[in-house]
Parts: C-alpha cells; sequence; structure tokens
C-alpha cells in the first residue's frame, strides 16, 4: 500500500468518526466568507454549504448509520431539509419581530446545526461497536450465522421497510412548511428590514390616472433613509412618451443616517396631450448595484391626464 493510500485511508476514517462535528465546523467557519466582497466568489462559496449542511446533520441526527440515505439521495434529501430549515428560520425570525436578514438567519442555522451536530454525533457514539447494550445486542445479531439464527428462532435483520413511508412523509411535510412560509411572507407585514433606503409617493393611494387642472398638480414624495453614514443622491423627474423630456431641473442632495427627506414635485399644465406617465428617479452617485455593477436607483411613477381633453385630441 503506498503512502497515498494510507493518507486517503487516515482522512477517510478521521471523517467517518466524527463527521457531523467537521460538517458544523464548516458551517461554522461560513462567518469568514462574509469578509470576502459581494459577488460570484462569495456566492460560489457560501451556496453549497447553505444549501447542504443543515440537512446533511439533520439526516445524522434521525437515521442511524445504518439506515441513514447514501449517494445522491442524501444529497437530494439534504437540499430538500435545508431549504426547510431556512424556510423555518425566516418564520421563527418573524415571530419574534426580527428583521430576516443573512445575518440573523445564519445565526438562527447556526444554533439548529449545533443541536443537530449534538444528536448525530451521539448516534454515531451509540452506533459503534461497544458503543452501548443495543449496539452489542445488534451485533450479536449479525454475526449470527443464517441456521443458527433460525434455530433460535431470531431472524436476521434487514433494511428497514418503511424507511422509504418515512422519506415520502418527510419530503411532504417540508413542502407544507416551505409553501406555509412563502405564503405567510407573501401576506403578512414585514418587519423593517435594516439599512435600506426607499422612495415612494405620500398621501392617498394613487389609483389610475392623476387628473392636472389648468394651474397644474403637486406630488408628494419621501426618501426614507436608514444607512448608517450620509449618502449623496441625484434626483431627477421626466415625462415619458413618444420621447423622453425633463420634468424638473435635477438636483443633488445629501441624507444623513436614519433621517427622511420630504419634497414634492409640481406637474404644470400638459403641454400638447392628455396622458402622460412621469417617473421620478433617485440615483445614488457613489454606491454600486452588485448585481449590475451600475449604481443604485430607486424610481417611482405615475399616469397623468387632462380632464379638459377627449381620447380622441390626445397626441402620444
Amino acid at each position: 500500500m503506498t503512502g497515498t493510500h494510507r493518507l486517503l485511508r487516515w482522512f477517510k476514517s478521521l471523517w467517518l468518526s466524527a463527521w457531523p462535528l467537521w460538517t458544523f465546523a464548516v458551517f461554522a467557519g461560513l462567518a469568514a466568507v462574509r469578509l470576502l466582497p459581494v459577488g460570484y466568489t462569495r456566492t460560489t462559496l457560501a451556496a453549497p454549504i447553505l444549501l447542504l449542511v443543515p440537512g446533511s446533520l439533520t439526516l445524522g441526527a434521525v437515521f442511524s448509520q445504518r439506515n441513514r440515505p447514501r449517494g445522491v439521495a442524501f444529497a437530494c434529501y439534504a437540499a430538500l431539509l435545508s431549504a426547510v430549515w431556512s424556510a423555518f428560520a425566516s418564520l421563527a425570525l418573524y415571530a419574534r419581530d426580527v428583521p430576516i436578514t443573512a445575518d440573523s438567519t445564519y445565526w438562527y442555522l447556526l444554533m439548529v446545526s449545533a443541536v443537530l451536530t449534538t444528536v448525530a454525533e451521539a448516534r454515531l457514539l451509540l452506533g459503534r461497536p461497544g458503543g452501548g447494550r443495543r449496539a452489542a445486542r445488534r451485533l450479536e445479531t449479525l454475526d449470527l450465522d443464517p441456521s443458527d439464527a433460525a434455530a433460535n428462532g431470531i431472524e436476521k435483520p434487514t433494511e428497514v421497510r418503511g424507511a422509504g413511508y418515512y422519506v415520502i412523509v418527510a419530503v411532504v411535510a417540508g413542502i407544507s412548511l416551505l409553501a406555509a412560509g412563502l405564503y405567510a411572507y407573501d401576506h403578512l407585514p414585514h418587519p423593517a428590514p435594516t439599512g435600506y433606503t426607499q422612495m415612494a409617493w405620500t398621501g392617498p393611494p394613487i389609483k389610475g390616472d392623476i387628473a392636472v387642472s389648468s394651474t397644474g398638480a403637486k406630488l408628494r414624495f419621501e426618501i426614507v433613509h436608514r444607512q448608517s453614514d450620509t449618502t449623496t443622491f441625484r434626483l431627477s423627474a421626466a415625462w415619458l412618451g413618444t420621447t423622453s423630456r425633463p420634468l424638473a431641473k435635477p438636483m443633488s442632495l445629501s441624507i444623513g443616517p436614519n433621517q427622511t427627506f420630504r419634497g414634492s414635485l409640481l406637474i404644470p399644465t400638459l403641454p400638447d396631450g392628455c396622458t402622460y406617465r412621469i417617473v421620478v428617479v433617485l440615483t445614488a452617485t457613489r454606491q454600486i448595484d452588485p448585481l449590475t455593477k451600475e449604481p443604485q436607483t430607486w424610481s417611482i411613477n405615475a399616469n397623468v391626464h387632462d380632464p379638459r381633453k377627449s381620447p380622441k385630441m390626445c397626441k402620444r
């Protein structure tokens, strides 16, 4: 046997002797991945860990070493259970009025994984030869010769016949929990996220087109800035139609931490038509969107019309 084979056997033995602990160590090390810049490298490293580790530890805690799924089945069940745990974490955080962020979800899953690791490692130790009376009795039964086992009225253990039914029940329960979590998240109010910027119209909800009289109209809006530092923005407004035209002169503004800027947009008499769409755009001059690699922008829009003109007089 070569040195490489001995090294591989040693690593395999070391892994199998305490794989729940090593798996948990990998998940705990995910905190170090957060030090990397946001991008594809960080996502590539973090996604497989989040997708497999909580589910793998769940399988280790529920199934014994002999009855645990293997290979592709193990990976599929682990991914499904990890998704279920992520949904359950969101529900638990929501129930405690904790903002659902990447950090809060990670720490919740870390606590759950610690409990699952303890149970999985205990099952692994008790399942070894000499790990307990039940383990010893099981080994004695497995070592019996078939003729001796038949003479003593003992049937040789086989694979657990109901394992398939347990898997089906687990899959159905997991999908149900995930669907319930998505429904609750979509239909119930969410806690305010931390570190965000948003822009919205204020006043009564805008339904349909807004009538603009001969004296014009005024629409109020606000910018909520919940960042930890002062940010410089560029604010602009434009008509949208056959061609885009400026509606107001662009302006620059700085908004401090946890401040709200309130403004209003004056809409003059509609020049040559009866219906237009107006759009207000807010651009952060120094913040880059990690996905588009462009400056971060926010926008709101509304349709306005002149009630004095019939649709036949409209010029698009």
